[in-house]
């Protein structure tokens, strides 16, 4: 255990116990009446201030609705469908990698409704040429 110095005298440190945490501290000075006096007004004045506070709060409420009552709300920088739809660089390349596959699909797919066309004019003469 670490050795601490107090002045001249050399203290080991220990844990304290269950026990010496529960006792209560050595009894400082008592508390003169002046300070109890002066303390006991202090929280007086405190609790009147909080209850008149308390007591005025719907009045100051409704003061700041009517203040605030003519005031526009501020303009939109960006529109609504895209407010709060931030992507990381993942997410937008996984979007990204989705739309091409979408589209690559709907190539392969007008390309075969084209070919089966092609292959039936061929077939059952839907076009003169």
């Amino acid at each position: 255990m670490a050795l601490f110095s107090n002045g001249n005298r050399k203290m080991r440190s220990r844990p304290r116990t269950a026990q010496e945490l529960g006792k209560s501290p050595a009894p400082q000075a008592a508390a003169t009446p002046r300070k109890l006096k002066r303390q006991s007004a202090e929280l007086g004045r405190e609790i009147h201030r909080l209850e008149c506070l308390i007591a005025d709060a719907p009045r100051l409420q409704k003061q700041q609705r009517l203040a605030t009552l003519d005031v526009l709300p501020p303009l939109e920088t960006r529109p609504a469908s895209r407010r709060g739809k931030k992507l990381s660089l993942a997410q937008r390349q996984q979007v990204n990698g989705r739309r091409w596959k979408l589209a690559i699909e709907w190539l392969v797919v007008a390309a075969a409704i084209a070919s089966i066309t092609g292959w039936l004019n061929q077939w059952l003469h839907l076009w003169g040429r």
